[in-house]
């Protein structure tokens, strides 16, 4: 696979107002000293040919080419910030690990920090195993593409998105419109006034009191596994606990939950707040892979709404209708894309101020769209995938889930400041029970 003409790419990308949302949680990252804005895509291959193969691809792809030669252009008041494009031919580097424990990743990879100065946003790393498998890391920081950004960069690694004088730019965004200011500033009000509704503390964060800010904050993962029975069953109760929109409102009411028994346990009160990504693309639509092209739907669970899984759920289809009906992520977006503006400091302060500084109860995403089918994903087979997203401060505590050949995999993102090693196995028991054996 060649580079395509240098004339193919573009010069300058405006950051979406997704992408300086994530700039802003930046700020926590360099206070609490962890690389929290990276995303990280595993592949396991059952031996090293196989896995050289998607190395080789990586190495020669165009797309990967553009992202290791740009830099961030901070703008002003009055300037969007953007990626500039120059080509300096760099390359990027494949760091080449052996792990001893099998189908683990290094500690050292997933602490390692991604800061929005690096020369390159992007890293590869090759993980040995003892048996001969062999892992694929692909490591973003989360300003360059969000989950379902990820499976697009798989297609395109794979041969399925090729690129070529007309579709090449559809890996980009497309020309914004121009909003006139009137119309930011009669839509931010109407956002101003949902949000502080939405957020109104005390919000019962799981992010512990006593971190302060000079506090260094570790990574830990905790990865669960639920087979296709396990995960059949989790669609039924999904429809038996009233999810009429699919099993993901069942699973963010059993993460609320969680995490409100926890809190129950620590003797905090106070209600469930979350914010849920929320993919804008055209359902089908097969870019752009560059920035993050998302949303958000905002839930908020007073605690008679958490005496119930069916209750919660209830109160989540509800909100979520009465959002989508008054186009709330799109307003929201149009929010988000009005404070590319302001500076950074301003930008975090009127976001969170309403909730008294907490950006959430905990955070939830469910990675990429619909499931992931490793046969038809790539022309040469691995066995198991992982999209490991940021460890986000505050809250500390983030949830994933992504469904692979018909089978639910759930990632617990966590700080041991934030939650504890019995606080996550309790987290683990309790999210078993009532996913598969629909008890609370």
């Amino acid at each position: 696979m060649n580079n395509p003409p240098v004339h193919l790419f573009p010069e300058k990308v405006y950051l979406s107002g997704a992408d300086c949302f994530f700039l802003m949680l930046e700020s926590n990252t360099l206070k609490h000293k962890i690389g929290n804005n990276v995303i990280r895509l595993s592949l396991l291959f059952e031996n090293q040919k196989e896995a050289e193969v998607l190395v080789d691809q990586i190495q020669n792809s165009p797309f990967i080419h553009w992202l290791v030669n740009i830099e961030l252009i901070q703008g002003s008041f009055y300037q969007k910030p953007y990626w500039k494009y120059s080509d300096k031919v760099n390359k990027i580097l494949i760091n080449r690990t052996v792990c001893e424990v099998e189908n683990e990743l290094p500690r050292e990879l997933l602490n390692r920090e991604i800061p929005i100065t690096s020369s390159s946003l992007i890293e590869c790393d090759h993980v040995l195993y003892p048996s001969g498998k062999v892992a694929v890391v692909l490591s973003w920081h989360h300003i360059l593409m969000d989950g379902r950004g990820s499976g697009l960069l798989m297609r395109h690694l794979s041969g399925q998105i090729e690129y070529g004088n007309e579709n090449f730019l559809d890996f980009f965004p497309k020309v914004e419109k121009k909003i006139s200011f009137l119309t930011y500033v009669r839509n931010m009000y109407k956002v101003k006034h949902f949000i502080q509704r939405s957020s109104k503390g005390p919000i019962a964060s799981i992010a512990s009191k006593r971190i302060n800010d000079n506090t260094e904050l570790s990574f830990g993962l905790r990865t669960i596994c639920f087979d296709e029975h396990d995960t059949r069953l989790i669609d039924q109760y999904a429809l038996q606990n009233g999810a009429r929109f699919g099993a993901n409102n069942f699973l963010i009411a059993a993460c609320a939950q969680t995490v409100h028994q926890v809190n129950l346990k620590r003797g905090t009160k106070g209600i469930i707040w979350i914010p849920i990504p929320y993919d804008g693309r055209k359902r089908g639509g097969r870019g752009p892979l560059v920035t993050n092209c998302i949303s958000f739907l905002f839930y908020r669970l007073e605690r008679t709404q958490l005496e119930s899984i069916p209750l919660s759920i209830k109160a989540i289809n509800e909100q979520m209708s009465d959002q989508i009906k008054m186009e709330m992520p799109k307003k929201y977006n149009l929010l988000l894309d009005m404070m590319r503006h302001i500076p950074i400091g301003l930008y975090r302060f009127l976001t969170t101020r309403s909730s008294k500084g907490a950006v959430s109860s905990f955070l939830f995403t469910s990675a990429g769209e619909g499931s992931w089918d490793m046969n038809e994903l790539s022309e040469h087979s691995f066995s198991d995938i992982l999209i490991i997203p940021p460890m986000t401060f505050p809250p500390g505590l983030t949830f994933s889930f992504l469904r692979v050949n018909n089978s639910l995999k759930m990632n617990i993102v966590y700080s041991d400041c934030c939650v504890n090693a019995d606080e996550l196995s309790f987290m683990e028991t309790k999210l078993r029970s009532i996913l598969v054996e629909n008890k609370l």
